[in-house]
């Protein structure tokens, strides 16, 4: 199977299967963007790679358990604020709002197991676990020589002369040994607080319902939290403050918005402003730092090859 080159970010969006994602840029895009995907006789194993830092929210396959595993290095990466490392496995339940988060060059892996799979089935340790695993959308602790063992597995089972069958109980096995060879779930001391995975859906259950309106306070109040406990699971989760993360958000609908379904006599000022941003030359700057273009041209690749469709 061979990695997928998108120019554009959004198509690299589009193209993960195993989510409804929405990609963001924290650092320039330079087409470094890739996927490839691959069913393996009922288990769907993708393989991603991203050249620039980038936050993705999704939402979990509704019909699958999506386990995730991310390269530690060379740059760090974390689900819903929390970092992964060599025994981290990501476990993204059926239907679960998640944040993944890199702070550069990474590439990940994704093993999604559809709900209705024999492995789900029965009082078998792994079916238990994989049951308790669909309810959440977190990172699990596991043995790092038993997880390393998972990630060959997916790349053996993608590469062209190896059977499907064979490939999907190679995943099978591995994911069993690493399940019975996982390390116990740490308990936490001190003062009880919302869990990391429930806010970040939560977070992303605003964003859809407030849309381009939401503001700091409207997500203080939809997460029944502080200000000022929004800004530590803001920083967290999405790297920076809510007033940034918020202002980031509005940068990339403004350019999906030009390089769309911006309307011919709309002007770029007034689509900045159509989205809450005030245009200046500060705005079109981060702009241009961000996308590598200015706003008008986005607007001028409209319609011509390998502009986001």
């Amino acid at each position: 199977m061979n990695v997928h080159r998108f120019e554009s970010f959004d198509a690299y969006a589009d193209a993960i299967f195993d989510a409804d994602a929405r990609v963001f840029l924290l650092g320039a895009r330079d087409g470094g963007w890739g996927v490839g995907h691959l069913d393996v006789d009922g288990i769907d194993v993708q393989h991603g790679v991203a050249a620039v830092p980038n936050l993705c929210e999704g939402v979990g396959w509704p019909s699958h358990l999506t386990l995730l595993l991310s390269q530690p290095s060379p740059s760090p990466t974390w689900l819903n604020g929390v970092p992964f490392d060599q025994e981290s496995l990501g476990v993204l339940a059926p239907g679960r709002g998640f944040v993944f988060r890199a702070a550069g060059p990474n590439e990940w892996i994704t093993i999604a197991v559809p709900m209705g799979s024999a492995l789900f089935a029965g009082g078998t340790v792994m079916a238990q676990t994989l049951r308790q695993w669909a309810r959440v959308a977190d990172i699990v602790r596991t043995d790092r020589l038993q997880l390393a063992a998972l990630r060959e597995a997916a790349l053996l089972s993608m590469a062209p002369a190896c059977p499907p069958a064979i490939g999907r109980r190679l995943l099978e096995q591995r994911l069993s040994d690493l399940i019975a060879s996982r390390a116990p779930a740490s308990r936490c001391k001190g003062r009880p607080g919302s869990p990391m995975p429930l806010l970040c859906e939560t977070a992303l259950t605003v964003f859809r319902k407030q849309g381009q309106a939401v503001d700091v306070d409207g997500l203080c109040k939809g997460l029944r939290i502080s200000e000022r406990s929004l800004r530590d699971f803001s920083q967290a989760c999405f790297g920076m403050a809510p007033g940034h993360y918020l202002c980031l958000r509005k940068l990339h609908d403004v350019y999906l918005d030009l390089a769309k379904n911006a309307g011919p006599r709309m002007s770029v000022a007034d689509c900045f402003l159509l989205h809450g941003y005030p245009y200046s030359t500060y705005a079109a700057a981060r702009y241009r730092a961000l996308f590598l273009e200015t706003p008008s041209e986005t607007r001028h690749r409209r319609g011509q090859p390998g502009c986001p469709t």
